[in-house]
């Protein structure tokens, strides 16, 4: 029996924010050296200040749509925003994560957490999820389908706050 099976499902999706949080922690003091060093510009050059800047922000939108989407409406939609987060990770875990470890033969920033804490925990999640009844595969298939553009989207603008923050 997996020890998360005693946590209730609502209780469960408050490890998304947190999950994010720790995988964030792990990105931010490594990130603006690597992204410097890239042979392909699959990422862009980050400052250290602008990258923590726009993972804050990620992070705190992360909390903010589990407690809104948890709490104010008794609508199906609200977890599934918060299950979108989970699927974005599990995108980010797979693309860039694990294909820029594979390709580059080395350490990027994110890639523990990302394999280690997020794919098993959103196996578990969707799977979890299903058996409750509050995702079927249609709506994991949409919910696929949006996160490598709702991942772009996020990253860019997150990525354009850090740079005005950090000018100002």
């Amino acid at each position: 029996m997996n020890p998360l099976d005693e946590i209730s499902f609502a209780r469960l999706l408050w490890g998304i924010p947190i999950l994010l949080a720790i995988h964030n922690f792990e990105e931010a003091p490594f990130m603006e050296k690597w992204s410097k060093e890239l042979p392909l510009p699959i990422h862009p050059a980050v400052s250290t200040q602008q990258f923590v800047w726009a993972v804050t922000l990620l992070t705190a939108a992360g909390f903010a749509v589990t407690y809104f989407g948890l709490t104010t409406t008794k609508q199906p939609i609200g977890v599934w925003a918060v299950l979108e987060i989970q699927m974005i990770m599990l995108v980010n875990a797979i693309v860039p994560h694990l294909v820029a470890s594979l390709r580059f033969q080395k350490y990027n920033p994110g890639v523990v957490t990302a394999l280690f804490l997020n794919i098993p925990f959103s196996v578990y999640l969707f799977q979890r999820a299903m058996q409750v009844g509050t995702m079927s595969w249609g709506v994991f298939c949409v919910l696929l389908a949006i996160a490598p553009f709702a991942a772009i989207v996020l990253i860019l603008v997150s990525l354009q706050f850090g740079k005005w923050v950090s000018r100002n």
